[in-house]
């Protein structure tokens, strides 16, 4: 799918022209994520040249999927991915938004406005809406709260089985945990076609054992990870014609044995070789009922070792006496080969805090569904976590506009100012527009609750198109989502009224 028009080679644009082309780019990218907006919004269905087809209402996927022809598009998509990023979810709400605000903008100055008024009254009504937001947030203080499980909820579109496998995740990694820098549980989430979807207190390793006759299940079990291949020292093609080389691979092939008896002697039940393990290696380790498996991934061994407390070590680590191999080895609870699934689960004590949310499904089309979708649970939880919560369906945005519409300044930059104003009354006209109602009609209703009640909390309730206390009634968005979607918004639409000149450069 290609948005917005291409340039002619050597067309060079002045401002209008260059603003109307700009505009239009970023409206042609958020009419296709427009209608997927909101619990009622519809799928989108990409379709690429080689026949593959992605069904999703995620905005993040649908902008990172559609071939964007026009370069300012690309400013949007790369804003989306971003607040993909940093807090998994609100990236159509980043579309909305900045849209409007282009639009809002173009239509002032089509009418006089100087354009740098325009911009500094958007980057100062910016700024007002987010401290407002941060005034009216909810912080959430228990990990067991139900608010935390409604966001998770409403973010997982109604998949109670996704959202549940979320909140429990969380009330098993605890407060330190999620809190830890760099952690995501987006990141713990691992799809596989045909396994079932549940939560795993421990890791996956996506491999099989080297044959059928190693053990199936180990239970309090010492795993060694080798950052290397499991197999003798190799000798040279040339020298093995010698005597002294073929009696070097000799010797070398009886280390290894020797390393595999030791680490047998000191209980070691499953070894984990990021390369190759030789056929040798293999019979000792049977012989031994050891458990061995081969060609692991970085990134799934680094997972195995944060669990176990196992430390990586290379092939000349296991002649060192087991005084020294000891500290390297971890533990687990129990290490279960499934042979349905054809990985191995290798599960922790209770005081080791990781979690795997496996997704599970038949088809690979509705397996990666599942996976973006409690992926932005996942990031949802979290964020609500860190940084509380707001009111949802977009009520929180028009209780902002509520009070800029009251503190709009008198000079120029009020203009912009209004952008603002307008664009943050979109989120909730398209939600309800989504959902089958008249939006001008549901936002006069809505504006008028807030102002009787003197709360940001009332909005309409898609499932009855009542107007209700969205926070009484579980309908909560993560403050961190809205923050940093508003924030890259307002950045977005600065940046393409910014441009005054379209040229294209020489190959």
């Amino acid at each position: 799918m290609t948005v917005g028009p291409k340039m002619e080679s050597s067309e060079v644009n002045r401002y209008l022209t260059a603003l109307m082309t700009n505009s239009e780019a970023i409206r042609g990218l958020t009419r296709i994520v427009a209608d997927t907006f909101g619990p009622k919004g519809l799928d989108c269905m990409l379709v690429g040249d080689d026949g593959e087809v992605i069904i999703t209402n995620d905005g993040a996927a649908i902008l990172n999927a559609v071939d964007t022809a026009h370069p300012i598009a690309r400013i949007l998509v790369d804003a989306v991915r971003l607040q993909d990023d940093k807090v998994g979810d609100g990236t159509t709400t980043v579309s909305i938004l900045a849209e409007s605000l282009i639009a809002e903008g173009v239509n002032r100055i089509l009418k006089g406005v100087p354009v740098i008024k325009v911009i500094e009254g958007i980057k100062r009504g910016i700024d007002s809406a987010l401290a407002v937001l941060e005034k009216v947030k909810i912080p959430v203080e228990r990990l067991d709260a139900p608010l935390l499980e409604q966001v998770a909820l409403i973010s997982a579109r109604g998949h109670q089985d996704l959202a549940g496998l979320v909140f429990e995740a969380i009330q098993i990694l605890g407060e330190e945990y999620l809190t830890k820098p760099g952690f995501k549980l987006a990141d713990q989430v691992l799809a596989f076609e045909g396994s079932p979807t549940e939560l795993i207190r421990g890791t996956i390793v996506n491999r099989e054992p080297l044959n059928r006759g190693m053990p199936l299940r180990i239970n309090d079990a010492k795993i060694l990870i080798v950052d290397d291949a499991l197999e003798p020292v190799k000798i040279d093609y040339q020298a093995l014609g010698t005597e002294a080389g073929f009696n070097r691979q000799l010797h070398n092939q009886e280390l290894l044995r020797e390393s595999i008896d030791r680490l047998a002697e000191m209980g070691v039940k499953g070894i984990f070789a990021d390369r190759g393990i030789s056929d040798q290696a293999e019979s000792h380790l049977t012989d031994s009922a050891m458990l061995g498996v081969q060609g692991v991934p970085r990134s799934e061994w680094e997972r195995l070792a944060e669990l176990t407390g196992a430390r990586p070590v290379k092939r000349e680590d296991l002649l060192k006496p087991p005084k020294e191999l000891e500290p390297v080895l971890g533990k687990a609870a129990a290490i279960i080969v499934d042979q349905d699934s054809k990985n191995i689960r290798v599960l922790g004590f209770p005081d080791q805090k990781m979690v795997t949310l496996l997704i599970g499904a038949y088809s690979k089309e509705v397996l990666a569904e599942k996976e973006r979708i409690i992926k932005d649970a996942a990031g949802a939880i979290q964020a609500a976590w860190s940084g509380g919560v707001v009111a949802g369906g977009g009520s929180v945005e028009l209780g902002i506009a509520r009070v800029l519409e009251q503190k709009a300044p008198l000079d120029l930059e009020r203009y912009g100012y209004a952008c603002v104003v307008e664009a943050l009354k979109r989120p909730v006209a398209q939600i309800c527009a989504n959902a089958g109602y008249n939006s001008l009609e549901k936002l006069a209703e809505v504006l008028s609750r807030q102002a009787e009640a003197n709360s940001f909390n009332f909005g309409v309730n898609c499932e009855t198109g009542e107007v209700q206390d969205l926070i009484q009634n579980g309908i909560c968005d993560p403050f961190l989502v809205k923050y940093h979607a508003l924030k890259s918004a307002g950045e977005v639409a600065v940046a393409v009224l910014r441009i005054n000149t379209i040229v294209k450069m020489k190959n």
